[in-house]
């Protein structure tokens, strides 16, 4: 992940697609990138759909737009992690992670990572660049 793409997801809201349990997709807004250990994570609660849809289908997608000119995409699969050292992380970076599950080892509180991602950055004046990993 390239410095550019993760102050990208720093300063904007993504939108992260998953294949439903019902076979539709769907997109929910996502706003807690965290890089860990040269991975990519965001978190959730595992009340939510979204852990059900990714245990069904892994694949996944991030989109992020900076409301100007730029996007970023980013195609991977979703592994979830246990790790508590990854869950403190996501605790000491977002304030509202620990308004919402009061401590990291909460049972509701889930990470998951982007494995193998494919980035792409567009924009309306040309660029389409795509990064690997």
């Amino acid at each position: 992940m390239t410095q550019e793409v993760l102050e990208f997801l720093d300063n904007h809201v993504g939108f992260l697609a998953t294949k439903g349990t019902c076979g539709n997709p769907r997109v929910r807004p996502m706003q807690s990138p965290l890089y860990y250990e040269g991975k990519l994570y965001v978190c959730t609660s595992k009340k939510k759909g979204i852990c059900k849809h990714i245990q069904n289908f892994s694949g996944i997608e991030l989109s992020a737009f900076d409301g100007k000119e730029t996007w970023i995409r980013i195609r991977a699969e979703a592994v979830f992690d246990e790790d508590i050292e990854v869950k403190k992380k996501m605790f000491e970076k977002y304030a509202v992670v620990r308004e919402i599950y009061k401590s990291p080892d909460n049972p509701d509180f889930a990470v998951f990572y982007f494995k193998n991602p494919s980035v792409k950055i567009q924009s309306f004046s040309g660029r389409d660049e795509v990064i690997k990993g």
